[in-house]
């Protein structure tokens, strides 16, 4: 259930991490605004935060278990036109019925992602994805003794993809929450080698979290709402 706890924390910190973040690779035809679809070009630094309970489900000696991460922080820095990294993701009080885990990203900062402008009628506004090579989570938990477990997207995967929505969107995952939308589906994360043989191969991860960025650079004061057009 531990090895469940890790799991969803690092889907979620990966997932929440890269929900909002612009990725490395710059999508031409992508614009990182504030406020709203006329707004001024925003780059410097954002946070991105989970809404509700990121939950996470792994089969764990033979028993499916889902783990509740209410706290996930990532942030980072991203440019207008897309480019961007992860520098710090802090996940914890995670809980299932095995108790909590200890979870901790590797080789940050990360650099390699993409947020695309792609809207769909009835649903997202774009989508982020991500496929950095350093990606590497790395989970301390107690399943018969401490396990160290590691995790990334592997080769069955290749890249993680985000759904993101615009603050105004009406089929944003949270529609009471004014602000910037990612959302984390079924995300598949795999088990890395030099992980515990008792560590489960795979996860799946779900949630929604919420991006901003900050008025004033630098302030560490992150109050201001995002959008993404063409």
């Amino acid at each position: 259930m531990r090895t469940l706890t890790r799991l969803g924390v690092s889907a979620v910190a990966a997932g929440a991490a890269l929900t909002l973040m612009a990725g490395n690779a710059t999508a031409a035809t992508t614009t990182v605004r504030r406020d709203t679809a006329t707004g001024a070009a925003y780059s410097g630094n954002w946070r991105i935060s989970n809404i509700g309970n990121l939950t996470f489900t792994a089969t764990v000696l033979g028993v499916d278990v889902t783990a509740t991460c209410p706290q996930v922080t990532l942030t980072g820095t991203v440019q207008s036109a897309g480019s961007g990294t992860l520098n710090q993701a802090t996940v914890g009080a995670c809980q299932s019925s095995a108790g909590s885990a200890q979870v901790a990203f590797e080789g940050l900062p990360y650099t390699q992602g993409q947020v695309t402008y792609a809207p769909v009628a009835g649903g997202r506004d774009g989508t982020l994805s991500i496929s950095d090579p350093g990606l590497r989570i790395k989970v301390v938990m107690n399943i018969l003794g401490t396990q160290t477990c590691y995790y990334g997207f592997g080769s069955t995967v290749g890249s993680l993809t985000f759904n993101v929505y615009n603050r105004d969107n009406p089929n944003r995952p949270v529609p009471s929450v004014d602000d910037a939308q990612g959302s984390l589906n079924n995300a598949r994360l795999d088990r890395l080698t030099g992980s515990g043989s008792l560590c489960p191969a795979t996860g799946t991860g779900n949630g929604n979290a919420t991006a901003r960025g900050e008025t004033t650079a630098g302030s560490g004061v992150f109050d201001q709402k995002l959008y993404i057009t063409s």
